[in-house]
């Protein structure tokens, strides 16, 4: 028994010797480690991977949403014929091609004009697809009075996540500050595009409502009425009622031209005694208009501008620089015929930066007879520059041809200290045939100046203009940013005008706010117009692209900001160049981009002229 007693004991205490070191062991093993952090880990990587999935598609819907918004509005745009039920429910089919949506989408379509005594927005008529509630007639006296929450209301009080919702159908809350001012005489097309889009899965994300506005200005029409809907004229009478800045923050052209001889004479030469002191051109010729000329001149300036260094007394003075331009003999303007692509034209530089790029044509077809005038911004100043004609029926030299004198003021707000004035000219023709010079020439300056509102970025300069040499800056279009001017009047628009353009750039529309195609952030054009008080809504301001190959070879996209600050964008207009339409167009500054709807550069023609219906 001792024995059998002593057996158990030792195993006994062997086992627990065994079962304490497996213990022990089992306590410092990290061989189980990896299955126990993947169990723990795992669920949160699911729902990383299915949240960003989800978080994809919802951002891509709302995409596919705006972009099919925009392209529904421009369709929209084009017609001219009153809107009908069916049409616009149409539409509500293309929206969802467009859109490539497996999800439900409304429609609703409006037209607004501007009601002047209340000084508020005004539904001429409004329309919403597959049952979706118009928008109130009192939309606008809502939103001006803040009441959101009374606008909610006109929609019922249905809170399910479906079109029958009050929260579905009503407008975005700032819907009156999205749409642009409405112009005399005409109306605006408001298109409100719904998608209501839910996740496959819960994530964090719930149900969503895009709600996507576009606001276009019709093409072709003053305004465009709905079939079975009693028509609400627009107002043709009323001033402006908008208070953004419009264009008014370019220098401001209807200021008289200083004192030409004011105190403070830096410089000034007559050519009759010879003297070209500074000048980096001594070619004097007799037989000008008033004795002798410093000239002719001709197209090798336009590599070789001729100079003149300017030193004043002091930095950020105001000056003024004079002189007659004499055009001599068959300056062809933009006729593709016989000028390079610039045109036959003048330029001044500051410091080898363009201020202005004037084209002449012997005959003085409209618009090369007008009176011209340029403004812009340059180094924390302005320039603004006036060429007028003087005389234009006498040859002064050269072949048989009638020559144009042009008086020419530039005047300098804030000049720098130092600076240098170039002349030059893009002719591409003999000195007997295409010829240039100067006289009179003055240089003064007295007083301070101010410093400018606006300076060109200098940091995002990128290049020139080939055909003007006006520089490129990177960016969203700036209306401020330097650019040559051209001088119109309506009845110039009849014979218009047609020039060869470099467009494009790097800089995607989309994300400057609105629209597509690459552009920089110089404009090519301002257009200075005339209105000459003429209404009609029939004929109008027409700007237009044309490649020759109807858009294949550069295929063009057309922004242009009007005198009173509102954007027109036109991608299509025909083939693949773009154009726009604009009846009644107000008297002001136009400003003209050039882009191309893919990424990089290409030749195209610009054309202002007049359309007729």
């Amino acid at each position: 028994m001792a024995t059998l007693r002593d057996e158990l004991q030792t195993r006994l205490a062997h086992a627990r010797h065994t079962a304490g070191a497996l213990g022990r062991h089992f306590s410092r093993d990290g061989r189980g480690s990896v299955s126990l952090e993947l169990v723990l880990v795992l669920p949160l990587l699911l729902w990383a991977l299915v949240a960003t999935v989800i978080f994809y598609e919802g951002y891509q819907a709302r995409y596919h949403a705006q972009m099919a918004a925009q392209t529904v509005a421009d369709i929209m745009s084009r017609e001219t014929n009153l809107f009908t039920a069916n049409y616009v429910e149409g539409l509500n089919d293309v929206f969802d091609f467009l859109a490539d949506s497996n999800y439900d989408t409304r429609l609703r379509v409006s037209s607004v004009i501007w009601d002047s005594t209340n000084e508020r927005n005004r539904l001429q008529w409004s329309y919403g697809t597959r049952n979706l509630t118009e928008l109130p007639e009192a939309t606008f006296q809502y939103l001006a009075d803040g009441d959101y929450e009374g606008l909610l209301a006109e929609f019922g009080e249905d809170e399910s996540f479906s079109f029958a919702s009050a929260a579905a159908q009503a407008p975005v809350d700032d819907l009156a500050d999205r749409i642009p001012p409405v112009l005399p005489g005409e109306a605006l097309l408001v298109v409100e595009a719904f998608s209501l889009w839910e996740p496959f899965a819960a994530v964090g994300i719930g149900q969503l409502r895009f709600a996507p506005v576009v606001v276009v200005r019709p093409r072709f029409a003053p305004w465009i009425n709905f079939d079975g809907i009693e028509t609400v004229f627009p107002e043709t009478d009323y001033e402006v009622a908008w208070t953004g800045s419009g264009n008014d923050t370019l220098p401001d052209i209807t200021e008289p031209d200083p004192d030409p001889t004011p105190s403070g004479q830096v410089s000034a030469f007559t050519f009759d005694d010879g003297v070209t002191t500074g000048l980096s051109r001594t070619t004097v010729t007799s037989g000008g208009p008033s004795g002798s000329y410093l000239g002719p001149f001709g197209g090798e300036t336009w590599a070789t501008p001729v100079t003149l260094p300017v030193s004043l007394s002091a930095a950020n003075m105001n000056v003024t620089i004079a002189f007659d331009l004499l055009v001599i003999d068959s300056w062809d303007g933009y006729d593709a015929s016989w000028a390079a692509q610039p045109g036959d034209s003048f330029q001044i530089q500051l410091s080898g930066t363009p201020i202005t790029h004037e084209t002449f044509e012997v005959w003085k077809r409209a618009p090369f007879g007008n009176n011209r005038v340029a403004a812009g911004y340059y180094q924390g100043g302005t320039y603004r520059v006036t060429t007028s004609l003087v005389q234009s029926d006498s040859n002064i030299m050269g072949d048989w041809y009638n020559d144009q004198i042009w008086h020419v003021v530039v005047t300098l707000n804030n000049a720098p200290q130092n600076f240098t004035l170039g002349l030059s000219a893009s002719l591409n023709e003999s000195l007997t045939n295409e010829s240039w010079g100067v006289d009179n020439l003055t240089v003064t300056a007295s007083g301070s100046g101010t410093a400018a509102p606006f300076t060109p970025n200098a940091a995002t300069r990128n290049g020139t203009y080939p055909q003007t040499r006006f520089p490129r800056y990177l960016g969203c279009p700036e209306y401020r940013n330097p650019a040559p001017w051209m001088t119109m009047t309506r009845g110039d628009l009849s014979t218009g005008v047609t020039m060869r353009r470099q467009i494009g750039g790097t800089t995607y529309l989309g994300n400057c706010g609105g629209g597509w195609g690459f552009f920089n952030a110089a404009p090519h054009m301002v257009l200075n117009y005339d209105s000459q008080s003429i209404s009609s809504t029939t004929s109008g301001l027409q700007f237009r692209m044309d490649d020759g190959n109807n858009g294949y070879s550069c295929d063009s996209v057309l922004v242009v900001r009007d005198p009173n600050g509102q954007w027109y964008f036109n991608d299509d207009y025909t083939g693949w160049n773009a154009g726009l339409q604009i009846t009644n167009a107000p008297t002001g500054q136009w400003v003209v981009f050039l882009g191309t709807y893919n990424n990089g550069t290409c030749d195209s023609t610009l054309t202002i002229n007049q359309f007729q219906r």
